[in-house]
């Protein structure tokens, strides 16, 4: 990159380049009298608005719309990636100075999300905990540096979920860190050396993430043919082209730098480079990319029409069945009724409730503890019997024989 702009010169503590303070100052015209900055803003607050419209328009739709809290709840977190992402993306093109403060945090709801498209898939197999356990236990899975050698299927599912969960956990810890260091004067944008935390806060996320994104695909690929009717492919992709895209343009832009083939110029900034630009990237491409999610996560699943409605507080598992490509709700047995409350305000508590995520990630664990005391509770069992039986036959064996 080139040298900072004159009035940004003044270097950061402790020897960074990057100043203590960031401002995004000077560059010439861009369109007509508008600066690169000023215009970035207008294009990526006009996407910020597009995107908060639509995400929070369908997750308005499942609040309203919840038929079956389990899946749309999960469903509301995995889809608040994408306001999340764009919101503070737009902050921080707004507020240069804020980006190193902001950034880690996208992280940490990427995880949340990525976490809650683990356990839709899970409720898309068994809707219970007992289902849950009785489903892995019966699976043998391959394994993934293995293929001729197979792992139980609750090992399988205790290894994807403890791999998937460090990730939230992982960036909550870094976006915390680099926040810290940042205040310290220890963390410095623009360092690859290891006497500042910026090389170090990025391997233990890019690590942490490539655990996590492996899991989940290795997670897909087992469990795929068992999830045909709720179309996981769809979901997953949509999912995967927004977190794929921002860490390939986050490679592209850092091999760009290292070769200083981007720089700052009359037109140009430092910061419209170093922070701008990718962000505007980032804003723009979430509009398509939402469009995508809308289609994915739609609400035609858990809809209920007004001859099914009834007032019957007991609820009904939700499955999904193949009819015209498309998937619809059995109502078979007891008959459901939207549980989001009056303009979905009870759905829209529960999504927001930090205790209720944590509460999920409790019983899950829970769930898997008591999975595997009962599976090796059943295997001394049958070690016991087989024992006895070699023993009986034994011992049957030397009567004959005598």
């Amino acid at each position: 990159m080139g040298p900072l702009n004159p009035r940004q010169a003044a270097a950061g503590s402790y020897g960074c380049s990057i100043p203590d303070h960031i401002e995004n100052v000077g560059g010439g015209p861009f369109v007509g009298n508008l600066s690169f900055y000023h215009f970035n803003m207008i294009v990526s607050g006009a996407c910020t608005i597009i995107v908060l419209f639509l995400t929070f328009g369908l997750m308005g739709r499942h609040a309203m719309r919840m038929s079956n809290p389990e899946e749309q709840i999960k469903i509301m977190r995995i889809v608040n990636m994408i306001p999340s992402y764009q919101v503070l993306s737009f902050i921080s093109i707004c507020v240069p100075n804020s980006y190193i403060y902001l950034q880690g945090f996208t992280e940490v709801f990427q995880g949340i999300a990525l976490y809650a498209f683990l356990m839709l898939l899970c409720e898309f197999l068994a809707p219970t905990d007992r289902g849950k356990v009785e489903f892995f236990s019966s699976l043998e899975t391959k394994r993934q540096w293995q293929p001729k050698k197979k792992r139980n299927g609750l090992a399988f599912f205790s290894l994807t979920w403890w791999s998937v969960l460090q990730y939230p956990i992982i960036t909550c810890i870094t976006a915390v860190a680099q926040l810290v260091t940042q205040l310290l004067h220890r963390y410095c944008l623009s360092s690859k050396s290891p006497h500042f935390a910026h090389v170090w806060i990025t391997a233990a996320t890019s690590l942490s993430t490539s655990v996590a994104v492996n899991a989940i695909i290795q997670f897909y690929m087992n469990m795929k043919e068992h999830m045909k009717d709720h179309h996981p492919l769809t979901k997953l992709l949509a999912f995967k082209l927004i977190v794929g895209l921002v860490i390939l343009e986050k490679i592209i832009f850092l091999i760009l730098e290292s070769a200083n083939v981007l720089h700052n110029n009359d037109t140009l900034t430092y910061v419209d480079v170093m922070i701008g630009l990718p962000e505007m990237i980032i804003c723009v491409q979430m509009v398509p990319l939402c469009l995508l999610v809308l289609y994915a996560y739609r609400t035609k699943p858990y809809e209920i029409s007004n001859a099914s409605r009834t007032v019957i507080l007991r609820p009904q598992e939700y499955q999904a069945i193949d009819s015209d490509g498309d998937e619809e709700v059995l109502t078979s047995g007891f008959q459901k009724r939207y549980q989001g409350g009056w303009m979905g305000l009870h759905a829209w508590a529960a999504y927001l409730n930090p205790l209720g995520l944590l509460m999920d990630v409790i019983s899950a664990h829970r769930m898997i503890s008591k999975a595997r005391a009962l599976q090796r509770a059943q295997m001394k069992e049958q070690a016991q019997k087989e024992e006895e039986m070699t023993r009986y036959e034994t011992g049957y064996d030397t009567a004959e024989g005598a």
